[in-house]
């Protein structure tokens, strides 16, 4: 893969330069805390260990002409903070809901599709249950409470006990934390619905990207993490960022250009140098330092605190507390080139329509979707998994050659460590049984694509960087999240490394392109360097 257009000017940073602040790895949230630093007047360094920025958010030529995104995909938890503070509108960041919301075809032939309108996708479930239709004013008004609740924990470091309390007191806050933190989506979903057509994809929320089924506890809170953000005013809808999600990077660097801070490619951190317990600064692998006042890392936990930091340095229970993480992931990334858009036995028709627009879910019903983890959890992949598909080619020229198209499957799922064989070995039998699947319910599909590539979870880890493949940097269900995330005693973005943080994913409030870990952070050194004393936190 190659990087859309180039990323960066050439940076002449010599080796020994001194800056007010390091970032480790240019993803979102590296970006997002280096903006906030320049645009308080910090001398910022983004090192990046890739040719291109952006980590996990960026937008790829996956084959000659095609550009796609190919980690993160779509977009909806951005915080409007960000956007605003750092003038991402100004430097070219746009992003549009697309409506219809999904596509999510049956197996005999039925459809169901969901809206920015609420009134459309009532009366869409009510094909399949009016009692359904009725119940799903209230099925949002509880996420809705949930919503409200949250919000302002999502700002600062975790919240205490104390915290929560306040925030979802009384009997009905109290239901409400149970719900967020203890039911199952499948259990949830079962409080409001009758029909499987609709709890099916209503259910995907809650396992994107994790280990765990729809019946097991705490999907629940996956499910209301990716309902936190809003597109065009819409909440929880999710849209596309044109030119794709490397669009998105390339206007936090931007911003950070603007303010100072020099961002250089092709530059791996191998060690964090330490004197006396503090850090100091950092030694690439080809053996260039650099000094700064204070590090970032935008690194997943294992990789900063087991690889950069090392154990010696570091307490005994930090230590084990992240090798104890989950942190292998189960996701696979198919890109495709197309010939021809899908012709899907519900909604015929291989000229754009609202089937090719939004988001296409390939899972009929909740056991439909635990049957696809009970493989997973064997160690196989899933025989009929999960595919959440989008065309963005669909609304947006330029992204593939003329009557071409992009098709981008997020599925789940395939476990890192294969009960039998290895990935390299499986790749391709892995990849044709999604297409497979997918051809189930748009049967042209094989003989439409012209191109295929399959990531598996030790792709993404080799490719992006990702301990374990794991997109989030860790598992987000509950028992990982609040302040146990990413090591009870550790929540907050101090470390106990004097003058260390940490800004991305394995810190709270957790993954995808969200944006609240790299900001808190950026806030909290910002807090310490006026104070005069970066510090690091005690177990």
């Amino acid at each position: 893969m190659t990087a859309t257009e180039p990323d960066a000017p050439p940076v002449n940073a010599p080796s020994g330069t001194r800056y007010d602040a390091i970032v480790v790895g240019s993803g979102h949230n590296g970006l997002i805390a280096a903006g906030y630093l320049a645009r308080a007047g910090k001398r910022v360094l983004v090192l990046e260990r890739r040719g291109v920025i952006g980590g996990a958010t960026v937008t790829e030529e996956a084959f000659p002409g095609y550009h796609l995104s190919t980690c993160s995909y779509v977009c909806n938890l951005l915080l409007p903070e960000v956007v605003r503070d750092l003038e991402m509108v100004r430097h070219g960041y746009d992003v549009r809901p697309f409506d219809p919301q999904y596509f999510c075809p049956y197996p005999d032939g039925r459809y169901l599709m969901t809206h920015l309108d609420g009134a459309k996708t009532r009366a869409n479930i009510a094909t399949f249950s009016v009692n359904d239709a009725n119940a799903y004013d209230a099925y949002w008004a509880m996420w809705g409470r949930i919503l409200a609740r949250m919000q302002p924990l999502l700002r600062g470091p975790a919240p205490g006990w104390a915290e929560i309390e306040r925030a979802f007191a009384g009997p009905e806050g109290m239901e409400d934390w149970r719900t967020l933190t203890m039911s199952s989506v499948a259990e949830l979903l079962d409080r409001f619905f009758e029909s499987e057509e609709v709890k099916g994809p209503y259910a995907t929320g809650g396992v994107i990207g994790v280990n765990a089924g729809p019946r097991t506890p705490g999907t629940a809170y996956v499910k209301y993490h990716h309902l936190i953000g809003s597109v065009g005013g819409h909440q929880g809808a999710w849209g596309y960022v044109r030119g794709g999600m490397g669009s998105i990077v390339k206007a936090l660097a931007a911003f950070g250009r603007d303010h100072g801070a020099e961002i250089v490619t092709g530059a791996e951190v191998a060690e964090i140098d330490l004197h006396d317990g503090t850090a100091t600064g950092v030694r690439l692998r080809d053996g260039r330092r650099f000094e700064a006042d204070v590090i970032l890392s935008n690194a997943d936990p294992h990789r900063t605190f087991l690889g950069m930091v090392g154990e010696r340095h570091l307490p005994a229970d930090l230590v084990d507390g992240v090798r104890r993480l989950k942190v292998k992931g189960s996701v696979v990334k198919v890109l495709l080139g197309l010939g021809e858009l899908p012709n899907f036995t519900a909604r015929p028709g291989t000229e754009v329509g609202p089937q090719h627009t939004g988001g296409i879910v390939i899972n009929p019903s909740i056991a439909y979707l635990e049957d696809a983890w009970d493989d997973c959890k064997r160690g196989h992949p899933s025989r009929r998994p999960f595919i959440d598909a989008y065309i963005q080619t669909a609304t947006e020229d330029g992204l593939a050659p003329l009557g071409k198209h992009t098709l981008s499957m997020f599925v789940q799922y395939a476990p890192y460590d294969l009960a039998e064989g290895t990935w390299d070995e499986r790749r391709d039998e892995i990849g044709q049984n999604i297409v497979e699947t997918f051809a189930e319910y748009a049967p042209n599909l094989p003989g439409a694509i012209e191109h295929m590539q399959v990531l598996g979870p030790p792709d993404i880890e080799a490719v992006i960087g990702i301990t374990g493949g794991n997109i989030f940097h860790g598992e987000i269900l509950p028992d990982q999240m609040f302040g146990f995330r990413p090591v009870p005693g550790y929540a907050g973005y101090r470390t106990p490394v004097d003058r260390l943080y940490l800004c991305g994913a394995g810190a709270w409030p957790g993954g995808a392109v969200f944006g609240a870990p790299g900001r808190n952070c950026a806030l909290t050194v910002l807090d310490d360097l006026d104070a005069g004393v970066p510090r690091a936190v005690a177990g």
